[in-house]
């Protein structure tokens, strides 16, 4: 069981192998849920179909479609 230490501020800093486990960068968001006296934390990860509804990448996807296949990477 990996243990961790409150500070201050009331800040959590989850132990190393915990971030690893979990795959948490620095600026990722989390969630905290109170369930019977414990705490859970859920990392929140992005919806990937939202993330592309919200850019525009019809311009990019023109320009760059058969870079691949011309073995292009500049």
């Amino acid at each position: 069981m990996a243990q961790g230490v409150v500070g201050g501020k009331y800040q959590l800093t989850p132990p190393v192998e915990v971030r690893k486990a979990l795959g948490i960068e620095p600026g990722d968001r989390v969630e905290d849920v109170v369930k019977g006296g414990r705490l859970e934390i859920r990392v929140i990860r992005p919806d990937l179909s939202q993330v592309l509804a919200e850019h525009d990448f019809t311009a990019w996807w023109a320009e760059t479609q058969d870079d691949a296949l011309r073995g292009r990477d500049d």
